[in-house]
């Protein structure tokens, strides 16, 4: 353990081949039929982790987060392949363990009171630092890895790709319900982060040799050890020689998860190929503001220029971009990552806005389940339901007034014991 006041030393910036591509999603494990939070991906990573040929699975800090991650990929096709494989062999495991997988920024309802640490000794440091906030970050995001040649370069890009930090997180916003309630926010789950000292973007730096003295200086405080200890919107991995991009929700889907890498990694092409813009620090200025604004309002959130003060949505400022970028996407072979980005600007309405809609419209939503009333969580039932149809349509509500209760008759239990105890379950 390093003396307290000790400057742990930085690695030197390793070289990685330029715009490959690294992905890491954290994972919600639930438990069915209610659908809270399990404790369970220790069984599920030590199940999983020997069957990969490629990526890995892996803890996160607490026991209800399973995080996946592709190894180095030269383009979003190998990334697909190898995610896709991933989620297969999680899916099994899950299956056999008898836990549901799904993605989403923020699990509506779970309490962070009850969640467990994970047992890997820095998880248990950062305990000790942020307390209660460490249980409070069981939420879940996608992380963005993209090579660089040296470290000059992954400064830069770092500034770069900050300018278009409202950008990645209003395509990827998935945790508008946060503690059974509707947050009114598109991504909710960045707001968890603000009490963190480490929140947002990074100090600013103009080359890799003043980044090394700002770590030494962050290395004094005793609470960071490595660039693994620091939470920033982006931040630079000389270990693995990338800019890792941290802002983004967990998507619903692998294909959404792997179209937003595909951006940044086209972005990340077009800045340092053409090198369009001379980083300064009043390029930060405007930074929380915008951050906020696609926090808020997702794609249609507005992003406000530093410079000229114009103003443009951000669904707007990324159907503008495409063009530019498309020579970058050929080049890396991402075109159908462009595509499906473009596409997903030019709908109307996002999917959070899509489900409050739904429901203000006068449409009526309604959890289906064929298992009993009893067995749904309460905190899942606290949501802006319909109604209910459980029981294998046995029991239904509407409103909170039930419309049909059937129960079992004396008969029917009769028939049923014996099939019960050939299988084994108890009869009380």
């Amino acid at each position: 353990k390093e003396k307290e006041g000790v400057a742990m030393p930085l690695p030197d910036f390793h070289r990685s081949e330029p715009f490959t591509l690294g992905i890491e999603l954290e994972l919600q494990v639930v438990n069915p039929p209610g659908f809270d939070l399990s404790q369970d991906s220790s069984a599920l990573i030590d199940e999983v982790q020997g069957t990969l040929k490629a990526g890995e699975a892996k803890h996160d800090i607490t026991e209800s987060m399973l995080e996946i991650a592709t190894g180095v990929c030269r383009d979003i096709h190998q990334a697909t392949a190898q995610l896709s494989a991933i989620q297969q062999a999680v899916l099994r495991a899950a299956s056999r363990h008898h836990v549901l997988i799904c993605g989403g920024g923020t699990h509506p309802f779970q309490s962070w009171q009850r969640q467990q640490i994970s047992d890997n000794p820095r998880y248990l440091k950062t305990v000790e630092h942020f307390g209660y906030l460490a249980k409070q970050a069981t939420i879940f995001g996608q992380h963005v890895h993209v090579g660089c040649q040296n470290g000059d370069d992954a400064i830069y890009l770092l500034h770069g790709l900050s300018r278009f930090v409202p950008h990645f997180i209003a395509l990827n916003a998935a945790s508008p319900w946060l503690d059974g309630t509707d947050s009114g926010f598109a991504c909710s789950r960045l707001n968890l982060f603000a009490a963190y000292p480490d929140n947002g973007p990074m100090p600013w730096v103009n080359n890799w040799q003043a980044f090394t003295g700002l770590f030494r200086r962050l290395s004094y405080t005793s609470m960071i050890d490595s660039m693994k200890d620091l939470h920033w919107d982006i931040r630079p991995s000389p270990r693995f020689g990338t800019v890792e991009v941290r802002v983004m929700d967990t998507p619903l889907t692998i294909a959404q998860a792997v179209n937003i890498a595909g951006f940044i990694q086209i972005i990340a092409c077009w800045l340092l190929t053409e090198r369009p813009f001379k980083h300064q620090p009043e390029d930060y200025l405007l930074y929380p503001f915008n951050r906020y604004q696609a926090c808020r309002y997702g794609l249609d959130g507005i992003n406000t220029d530093v410079n000229g003060g114009e103003q443009r949505t951000l669904r707007e400022e990324i159907l503008q971009l495409a063009d530019r970028l498309a020579p970058s996407a050929h080049k890396l072979n991402a075109g159908s990552a462009l595509e499906a980005i473009v596409r997903q600007a030019k709908q109307d309405r996002s999917e959070p806005q899509q489900m409050r809609e739904f429901v203000a419209n006068g449409n009526m939503a309604f959890i289906c389940t064929g298992r009993t009333l009893s067995c749904i969580h309460p905190k899942l039932l606290e949501l802006p339901w319909t109604g209910i149809v459980c029981l294998a349509g046995g029991y239904a509500e509407i409103n909170g007034h039930a419309i049909r209760d059937l129960s079992m008759t004396p008969s029917m239990l009769q028939h049923l014991a014996p099939y019960l105890e050939q299988s084994g379950e108890v009869i009380r």
